[in-house]
């Protein structure tokens, strides 16, 4: 179905995902009151990252090694973007 599949640990609950979700984005299974692991995939590593920015939650990528790297980029790219870059101890700017 998709060339890439991930698997995503998100730091809201289950319920809360489900919320924001149209049901075929994915598998969405309770971890716990706060965590849920969230199954999903797209073709291209570029749309799973926006997507997972687009859920407005802290995750951690749990697969593929691939998604981590891109999400890695994206990331340094942003902080470049906001005038810092990776590594820098800065005080953080709320949204």
């Amino acid at each position: 179905m998709w060339r890439y599949r991930a698997r995503i640990r998100l730091h809201a609950s289950a319920a809360d995902v489900r919320a924001r979700i149209a049901p075929v984005a994915g598998a969405v299974e309770p971890l716990d009151d706060t965590h849920c692991l969230f199954s999903t995939g797209a073709d291209t590593l570029p749309t799973l990252a926006a997507y997972l920015g687009l859920l407005d939650v802290d995750f951690e990528v749990l697969d593929p090694p691939e998604l981590v790297a891109h999400v890695r980029a994206v990331g340094e790219r942003y902080l470049r973007a906001a005038g810092r870059e990776p590594g820098d101890q800065g005080a953080d700017v709320p949204c």
